[in-house]
């Protein structure tokens, strides 16, 4: 049987961890690269090559981007304005550049700042997977697979730029779609960003308590479940929250209203109003599956 050729020789994932490194290994997996690398300012890089996820860990951006058709940056947003600016003289003129961002307004801003004419070849870029893990040893190949993944083009950006990652992402598994990128701040500031605060919060909570060490012996399913995604990297967290300021303040407002609610029905022993707010949150949360 023939080879299948790669959709390109050169891939360079900036930013080894959780989702960099579960990228690479899906593409390698996948043969849709001829070539996958990567780059971490840390050890992260180096421990993905270790496990098989790259096939070349580099010591700069420089030497991850040369060459590559298509860069992915993988790493904390805060990370990513200095990246742009390390990649734009680097890039090479047909390669394509995307990101894996949970926020879009500010890495799209930072990249309209930073990237000069090569905004032009920017996909922005949000898969919609992930861990309470962290690091290329969570990396999972099949993370991918069966889940959406964001594009949130620009005006500006070429339709073929898009296809072409959508491409690229198809070979992995990814379900891609398109989101308008104003939208999706405010999207994910309710679906993901404010929730992940509250599993913090409510962990917090119980941890600050003189029952603390209790909770962790007797807890079953439902506190596990509530506050799984309290386990995820705090510093990373911190990062997207604020980044996502506004839109998760609006979040907060509402869940504070809520909450309010629920703690006056069981003040005044009113059973009837905790019974209305309890079917409409069931209602609306037995759609999710």
């Amino acid at each position: 049987m023939q080879a299948v050729s790669p959709l390109a020789q050169r891939i360079a994932i900036l930013g080894v961890g959780l989702i960099g490194g579960s990228l690479a290994a899906a593409l390698r997996r996948a043969g849709a690269v001829a070539q996958v690398v990567g780059y971490s300012p840390n050890d992260d890089a180096r421990v993905a090559r270790a496990l098989g996820h790259l096939d070349v860990a580099c010591d700069s951006v420089a030497e991850a981007v040369a060459g590559a058709a298509f860069v992915v940056v993988a790493a904390p947003v805060t990370a990513m304005p200095e990246l742009f600016a390390q990649v734009r003289d680097v890039l090479g003129a047909q390669a394509i550049l995307t990101d894996c961002g949970s926020t879009k307004r500010s890495v799209i801003d930072a990249a309209r700042r930073v990237l000069g004419d090569a905004f032009l070849r920017f996909v922005p870029g949000h898969p919609i997977a992930g861990s309470e893990r962290s690091g290329p040893q969570a990396a999972d190949p099949g993370l991918f697979r069966g889940r959406r993944w964001l594009l949130c083009p620009v005006d500006s950006t070429p339709q073929q730029h898009c296809e072409a990652v959508k491409r690229l992402l198809g070979t992995v598994g990814a379900q891609v779609s398109t989101l308008d990128p104003a939208l999706h701040d405010k999207v994910f500031a309710e679906a993901s960003h404010w929730p992940h605060a509250v599993a913090f919060g409510l962990s917090a909570a119980i941890a600050g308590g003189e029952l603390a060490g209790q909770a962790l012996e007797f807890s079953g399913a439902g506190l596990r479940d509530t506050t799984r995604v309290g386990a995820s990297a705090p510093a990373m967290w911190a990062d997207i929250l604020l980044d996502n300021r506004d839109a998760c303040l609006a979040s907060a407002a509402r869940f504070r209203a809520s909450n309010e609610a629920i703690v006056a029905a069981l003040e005044a022993r009113d059973r009837d109003a905790l019974l209305a707010i309890l079917s409409t949150a069931s209602r609306w949360r037995n759609q999710l599956g």
